[in-house]
């Protein structure tokens, strides 16, 4: 009865989590019986909680005169400048690469929109989520 609930809560704690992310998050998930729709599904919202997560306390962080020089380096390296040209397409390239926490810290260095932010990164965290999901299950179908 209460397997499903532990489980799902699993997938979205180890999809919020950086180190797991839902690289390992979806598949672990999966292992442990719960199925594919749902170990996607909730992976993938534990991870995209971190992007307004990091976009609530991104100021916050700002504040601090080390951490605030350092995103200002990056801000204004040429590598920054080229990011904000393709903003969106960066975001949905990268995600995967780089993980959430990551990419929701480099939209806001380089002063994307919140809601083109979560966006991107909403859309290529399902997608890659899904990928992730597919190639799991055809693994396990494969056993």
């Amino acid at each position: 009865m209460y397997e499903y609930p532990a489980r799902s809560a699993m997938a979205f704690i180890m999809g919020f989590v950086p180190i797991f992310e839902i690289y390992l998050a979806i598949p672990i998930t999966m292992a442990l019986g719960l199925d594919g729709v749902s170990a996607v599904l909730w992976s993938c919202l534990g991870n995209f909680l971190a992007i307004p997560f990091v976009i609530v306390f991104y100021d916050r962080l700002n504040r601090w005169k080390w951490w605030s020089r350092y995103l200002q380096k990056i801000a204004d390296s040429k590598w920054s400048r080229k990011m904000r040209q393709n903003g969106s397409l960066f975001i949905l390239i990268a995600t995967p690469i780089i993980g959430s926490w990551a990419v929701g810290v480099v939209g806001k260095v380089i002063g994307m929109g919140k809601t083109k932010l979560l966006v991107s990164s909403g859309a290529s965290i399902f997608a890659y989520g899904i990928l992730i999901g597919a190639l799991t299950q055809f693994g396990i179908d494969l056993m």
